[in-house]
């Protein structure tokens, strides 16, 4: 009996670990217990001394967002100072190749002075138009009839600049106010740069008016190029320079002869114009002659005109048709020996060179043309 005791005895540390071991699995095994905690409830207490209920805790659910690895290493890396580097630039492919074969004159569009017209103007995406009005004209305001897609800013008394600013494939209208009292209305449509038509880059209203109150502001005196001349295909070209001057479209006033020719100034004979150094000759149509009276010859068919004619004080050179066509020429003369240049000007299709010699030459790059009258007086 005693050697079972012992026995017993002896076994008893192992028996202790087995039942701490079996109490910790179940306790791990049912919810809500936690390790060291027993599966044994207390004893019951009193019903004086049974303490209340603890309120049932409420289940809020916890969701686990997880952090993307690309967030993890951007982070890391910019708290460093690593920063990716950062692309700038438009996409390429959007050039205009109607450029690419465009004439020299191309990107300028004139349109006559009309009391009755409306005047088409062609604007692309990202590029800019300037709406030149009559000369002598003086904007006095414009309403634009649609703000969102097409900007309008005043660029000097006859001037506008248009852009489109809201995409292509659309139009409007602008209205121009002038002071002499005409109305310039415009319509406008905006292309992309796809399109196989080139812009309206400079859009010439050709002609002159006077304004109230302000000099005969429809009367320029032979040579008055200034600067608002310029060669539908070149720019300003002003006498100053030795060029030739008065490609600017707005040459005399609205007396024209039956023949289509040109236009004089009202000034009286031998006045000259404010600021200018050139008298201003009356115009007279019964003056005009020498048709059939001119000998022709030069390089080429580029500058052989229509027909040439004159009068007391001008000579007039029609191109017709084939004005739109050509680069303007530089109007010569020989004196003592030495070509100068002779002030110039251009009315419809007609080329009015400032000079009555008989012999005139027009050159225009390499092309040349001599002109020759042959008639008397």
């Amino acid at each position: 009996m005693i050697r079972l005791q012992q026995l017993m005895g002896a076994d008893r540390p192992r028996r202790h670990a087995s039942i701490i071991l079996a109490a910790a699995v179940a306790a791990i095994m049912q919810p809500g217990l936690a390790i060291g905690q027993t599966a044994i409830q207390p004893r019951t207490l009193g019903a004086a001394n049974q303490a209340p209920p603890l309120p049932a805790s409420p289940q809020i659910p916890v969701t686990a967002v997880p952090v993307p690895d690309s967030t993890v290493r951007q982070a890391t890396q910019q708290a460093n100072g690593n920063f990716t580097e950062m692309k700038r630039g438009a996409f390429g492919g959007q050039v205009q190749e109607a450029w690419d074969k465009a004439p020299p004159t191309a990107g300028t569009h004139q349109s006559e002075l009309c009391d009755n017209c409306s005047y088409k103007v062609r604007l692309r995406e990202f590029m800019v138009t300037v709406i030149e009005l009559p000369r002598g004209e003086k904007i006095s305001a414009y309403d634009n009839g649609d703000p969102q897609s097409f900007e309008v800013k005043q660029r000097g008394d006859n001037r506008l600049a248009v852009k489109p600013i809201g995409g292509y494939g659309i139009d409007s209208n602008l209205v121009v106010y002038g002071k002499s009292g005409n109305i310039y209305p415009l319509y406008l449509r905006a292309e992309g740069y796809n399109s196989k038509n080139v812009p309206d880059l400079r859009f010439v209203i050709e002609g002159a008016v006077r304004v109230d109150n302000a000099g005969a502001l429809d009367d320029f005196p032979a040579g008055t190029a200034g600067k608002d001349s310029g060669h539908p295909a070149g720019g300003d070209k002003t006498s100053a320079a030795g060029a030739n001057p008065a490609l600017s479209l707005a040459a005399m006033a609205e007396a024209r002869a039956a023949a289509g020719a040109a236009s004089s100034t009202s000034a009286q004979p031998g006045t000259a114009g404010k600021g200018d150094f050139v008298a201003s000759k009356p115009f007279d149509p019964d003056k005009l002659r020498g048709w059939g009276q001119y000998k022709l010859w030069g390089n080429g068919d580029d500058l052989k005109p229509e027909t040439v004619f004159r009068d007391d004080y001008f000579t007039y050179v029609r191109f017709g048709d084939k004005f739109k066509s050509i680069e303007l020429p530089t109007a010569y003369v020989v004196v003592d020996g030495i070509d100068e240049v002779v002030n110039t000007r251009v009315q419809g299709t007609t080329f009015v060179i400032e000079s009555t010699q008989r012999l005139i030459s027009l050159k225009s790059g390499k092309s040349y043309l001599c002109i020759q009258y042959g008639g008397q007086g």
